[in-house]
């Protein structure tokens, strides 16, 4: 009988393949870099058809490298970047222009001419980015999707035009209280229902991969968003659970369990994920731009020659000297909501050096998860650890960095992709290969950072962050 569980993992700059087996052993994974086209200020852009490519790739080096053959899976699971959106022709899968990305600010216009007609959605969702001229210009051919709805449609051979509650609720166009698609904004854009992704659990048997292109036909079962689905690799699905992942951005996500709780006005319920007969609900705010920062660093200002130069160097002072950074260079998320906003650096002298700038960036990247942890409240408690994964804590200077700004513990996932290990667990739930009592036995953390001040220098420290970099956030 089949046992091998299988994950995609697309987000924004690298996608990954993973295989476990069903105890969470990791049996093989790849990786590859994920192009982003910046055409215009704000603009974002992918070409879908190259990330599929590349998915399929992956897939193709793992299965045969770990001498595995598709008819060994039981179960795929597919994660990806959420509210990017594509448009692709039903008939061939072949993308009708760019993927735009989440991060793309062309929806800002749109997002104030939906609101005043009562339609009220970030500029981040596709509600506010998707072109209906182009849809309506396919002859009826062209449907829509976010990455994961491309993603399936491409594995099932153009069978399964899918997408799950927690993808589906940050598109814009979701009726949240009925969980279906708004009848009502749809007529206001002019769109047809049919050239939508149908609504599926996150975990079941949703589809099966064609032979065709997996050479196997094996149930797809699992889609759910990234940060969902780190929420199942650490195990902390219920309520009380939470982490943060840090990529190019960086997002703090805690379960509420199967009842939504809207802690901030920044920060409204979402679904964490739809199966086994019940919806899970969760909230979550983010750091617009955290690996992304560290990239800035290296190829915007050539100071650093990658990440790792990056980490030295944070690692080589014990302060930042005074310098400061607020890390908005393409935003600035929960708690402020203020998408106009750009990034700040101040406090130089002539004694400041790179890697004063290096640790000051790696600081305001942690005081900014210190503002959501705030917002979070009671939720998230007041000493809990925080569970943390993605690449910018494979170096232990950030975690430990993020421990001291926060003043509670940070205990890191030993698979440093927790994104693509939940994806695969939540596979093998679909499958019945694993209960979820069952979830937080298969989480390793393989270290704990203490943090090295105490409550009152944290919250000095924090409150000096504020105060340079002149920022408020909105009343709760």
């Amino acid at each position: 009988m089949p046992e091998l569980l299988l994950a995609l993992d697309v987000g924004t700059t690298s996608a990954r393949v993973l295989l476990i087996d069903a105890s969470g052993a990791v049996k093989a994974q790849a990786r590859g870099p994920v192009e982003t086209a910046y055409p215009a200020p704000g603009l974002a852009e992918q070409d879908a058809e190259a990330v599929w490519r590349l998915a399929r790739d992956l897939i193709e080096r793992v299965l045969p490298g770990a001498n595995i053959a598709a008819s060994d899976l039981a179960a795929v699971g597919v994660t990806t970047q959420r509210a990017s959106l594509v448009v692709w022709d039903r008939r061939t899968g072949a993308p009708a222009g760019p993927m735009v990305l989440w991060n793309d600010l062309r929806g800002v216009e749109r997002s104030r001419a939906l609101a005043a007609a009562g339609f009220p959605s970030w500029p981040q969702t596709p509600a506010c980015k998707l072109d209906p001229d182009l849809l309506r210009s396919g002859g009826g051919s062209l449907v829509w999707g976010g990455l994961e709805s491309y993603l399936v449609f491409r594995l099932s051979g153009g069978a399964a035009h899918l997408t799950d509650l927690s993808n589906a609720w940050l598109s814009g166009y979701l009726d949240h209280g009925a969980k279906a698609w708004n009848p009502r904004i749809l007529e206001h854009q002019g769109l047809d229902p049919a050239i939508f992704p149908t609504i599926v659990d996150s975990f079941g048997m949703l589809a099966s991969t064609a032979t065709s292109v997996l050479g196997a036909s094996v149930p797809i079962a699992a889609i759910l968003g990234d940060q969902q689905a780190g929420l199942f690799g650490h195990g902390s699905i219920e309520a009380g659970g939470w982490k943060a992942s840090f990529g190019t951005s960086g997002t703090v996500i805690a379960s509420t369990g199967p009842g939504p709780e809207w802690p901030h006005r920044t920060m409204p319920p979402e679904v964490l994920a739809m199966g086994g007969g019940r919806t899970l609900y969760c909230v979550e705010g983010m750091v617009i731009t955290a690996g992304a920062a560290i990239d800035w660093l290296c190829r915007g200002l050539g100071l650093f020659d990658d990440a790792q130069a990056v980490y030295a160097a944070a690692r080589s002072v014990h302060s930042s000297g005074g310098v400061t950074f607020r890390p908005s260079l393409q935003g600035l998320g929960a708690p402020h909501a203020r998408f106009e906003a750009r990034g700040l650096l101040s406090g130089f002298s002539l004694a400041t050096r790179k890697e004063h700038l290096a640790r000051a960036v790696l600081e305001g990247l942690a005081f900014r998860v210190r503002e959501i942890v705030a917002a979070m409240g009671s939720m998230v408690g007041d000493e809990a650890p925080l569970r943390i994964d993605g690449g910018m804590t494979a170096d232990p200077v950030f975690p430990q960095i993020l421990a001291d700004c926060l003043g509670r513990p940070v205990m890191r996932h030993a698979i440093r992709e927790a994104t693509a290990f939940g994806a695969a667990l939540a596979a093998g739930l679909g499958v019945g290969q694993i209960r979820e009592a069952e979830l937080a036995s298969r989480a390793s953390h393989d270290e704990t950072f203490q943090p090295r001040l105490d409550v009152q220098q944290a919250a000095s420290s924090f409150d000096d962050w504020v105060a340079a970099t002149m920022i408020q956030a909105r009343d709760q």
